[in-house]
């Protein structure tokens, strides 16, 4: 059963949030410009570029998860586009042109550059970030300070304090988070992990490997809220306690560790195995029908025969098989196969029976006289 990465899981979603505010702020700054009294063409072309170049971004995160690496960078240096553009285009024509003023001219790409920089301290990985957080500063922040502390007059007003006081203070502050920013993570990303190691050891049984009985009810319970065909196998090894009383408790786990490696081998990756508790395994196969959930059932009990544990002879079990009913609980169900593995063990064990009190022997004739059946009509002569 695949599991998902939290850490992939964590970058998307989070990516796919940078995006979707990307493209709102695109659009938004669209309308501001086409809308407003003065008309400059950069503030009417880069707006709009940027919001379709995001909203294909968006689009090819949402149809294309395992792209999400690739996606980032691109957004990120998309964004930095976007801030680098502006910032020295309009302080250079401020510059050059004594009646234009900055303060007037530059779009509000204060705020953007906060949330560019805690897009840096997200995405960038380890050192990395720290250089790409003073490449963007000295890129975006850098001309407009210069500009502003060389022209006090503008530096004066509301919105010069503004400029500097963002891409001053502020963003020093940013840089100065991202240490914390990174604890945070590493912590969160220890804690991850520690839950990972819980539900591992959870979801599997320490001794054999296979999955353990909580898992396995919890797998019981899809299928029988899914519905459909579907079958349950327990299995209970005979004569254990003499093993271990032999042979000794070492020697029973590693039959035991044999077992359940031979058992798993045989199925398939939707098909669940679980230890039941001792030397008793409960196998979930979704989609089968009786004739199919015996013939699994018997080919398990002869790989079991064929187990070589030394010093121990030979190993053997017996099999109870279930087919699931619509009306199954998950009481419902144990108890029958629970009923067909005890009835398995009172014949002598080393066999399959069947819930409703068929041991294997009856079923394989069962199943003979119905592929003799089958030939038999294939053969005849059609009539008239």
């Amino acid at each position: 059963m695949p599991v998902q990465d939290p850490d992939d899981q964590y970058l998307r979603v989070a990516m796919m949030v940078m995006l979707s505010l990307a493209l709102l702020a695109g659009v938004c700054a669209t309308a501001i410009h086409w809308l407003g009294p003065v008309h400059r063409p950069m503030d009417r072309v880069l707006p709009p570029v940027a919001s379709a170049l995001f909203a294909g971004l968006l689009c090819a995160l949402w149809l294309r998860p395992a792209w999400v690496g690739i996606i980032t960078r691109i957004a990120l240096c998309l964004a930095a586009l976007a801030l680098i553009a502006p910032a020295w285009l309009y302080t250079v024509q401020a510059s050059l042109s004594p009646e234009l003023r900055l303060i007037d001219m530059l779009p509000p790409i204060s705020s953007l550059f906060a949330v560019f920089m805690a897009m840096l301290m997200i995405f960038v990985p380890g050192r990395r970030a720290y250089v790409a957080a003073a490449v963007g500063w000295l890129l975006v922040a850098s001309p407009v300070l210069v500009y502003l502390l060389t022209h006090p007059g503008e530096l004066g007003t509301p919105r010069g304090v503004d400029l500097v006081m963002a891409f001053g203070p502020a963003s020093l502050i940013l840089v100065v988070l991202l240490p914390v920013q990174r604890g945070l993570t590493g912590k969160i990303r220890r804690l991850a992990s520690e839950r990972d190691g819980i539900e591992v050891q959870l979801h599997r049984d320490p001794l054999t490997g296979v999955h353990s009985r909580l898992f396995g009810e919890r797998v019981l319970r899809d299928v029988l809220a899914r519905g459909g065909a579907a079958g349950l196998v327990m299995l209970d090894l005979d004569r254990f306690k003499a093993i271990n009383d032999t042979y000794g408790h070492p020697a029973g786990d590693d039959v035991l560790r044999a077992v359940a490696a031979s058992c798993e081998r045989l199925l398939r990756p939707s098909e669940c195995i679980a230890r039941w508790g001792g030397e008793e395994f409960l196998v979930i196969l979704p989609d089968v029908n009786a004739a199919a959930l015996h013939g699994i059932a018997d080919r398990l009990r002869v790989a079991i025969t064929a187990v070589p544990v030394a010093p121990v002879a030979q190993v053997t079990a017996s099999l109870g098989t279930a087919v699931l009913h619509p009306a199954d609980t998950l009481d419902s169900a144990l108890q029958r196969v629970d009923q067909a593995l005890y009835h398995a063990k009172e014949l002598g064990g080393n066999r399959v029976c069947a819930s409703d009190g068929r041991e294997d022997d009856q079923l394989q004739s069962l199943a003979a006289r119905a592929r003799e059946g089958s030939r038999l009509h294939i053969g005849s002569p059609s009539a008239g």
